[in-house]
């Protein structure tokens, strides 16, 4: 089913929401079927269409015993779907036209959002939608993405406001998820689970479809 037709199924909440005088873009509010809210900016002068998308999820959900795996999830979403299944297929979309996409994972919510040539974005947008569908968590891409994590967590930690904000966190209530650690690195996501006998592609599965529901979801396009 094309991103159009899925979109076609929906009622409207709203198109008089409040604005400047000046922004002349049109806005309508919308919820789909699956309960998804999605409110939707016509533009005609820009040149870029974006979409993004918020998840009701964060790593204050992670499983105490796989600290960073909401963010492991966020970084496994790219890496190929049920529908595109190269890994790289959304990236060489987006990069073949003009593009570019991020998310980030913070406490309580996952960002992910993209910005792409108008004539191509309903191609970006129908794969950009396969990550909260079908992803595939590859198994050959796990490892890989373990190591890509672990990479930003040393990165991180020549940061000092990110030492003073791991340094607050150390001060919390040990029972609170703010105490955690959400980045995830090479021990957490990979040596400790398999010396616990712990297949994470499994638990990212039940992570996904856990959380990664639609009622959790808003989009901005």
């Amino acid at each position: 089913m094309t991103t159009s037709k899925i979109l076609n199924k929906y009622t409207t909440i709203s198109t008089h929401l409040e604005k400047p005088d000046i922004d002349d873009r049109q806005y309508e509010l919308i919820k789909l079927q699956n309960n998804l809210v999605a409110l939707l900016i016509h533009d005609p002068t820009t040149d870029k269409s974006a979409a993004a998308l918020d998840v009701n999820v964060g790593a204050f959900n992670d499983p105490p015993n796989l600290p960073g795996l909401a963010h492991f999830c966020e970084h496994l979403l790219f890496m190929g779907t049920e529908k595109y299944p190269s890994e790289n297929s959304y990236s060489s979309y987006l990069s073949k036209n003009s593009g570019s996409s991020n998310a980030f994972t913070a406490a309580l919510h996952t960002n992910y959002y993209f910005e792409i040539s108008n004539q191509a974005f309903e191609g970006a947008l129908d794969r950009f939608a396969q990550f909260f569908i079908s992803p595939l968590f590859n198994p050959s891409c796990k490892d890989r993405e373990i190591m890509a994590v672990d990479s930003e967590n040393k990165k991180n930690l020549q940061n000092d406001n990110w030492r003073l904000y791991q340094l607050s966190k150390s001060t919390t209530n040990p029972s609170h998820p703010y105490h955690g650690f959400s980045t995830g690195n090479k021990v957490t996501l990979g040596d400790k689970p398999l010396a616990d006998g712990l297949n994470v592609r499994d638990e990212l599965l039940k992570f996904h479809e856990q959380y990664y529901s639609a009622n959790l979801m808003r989009l901005v396009m």
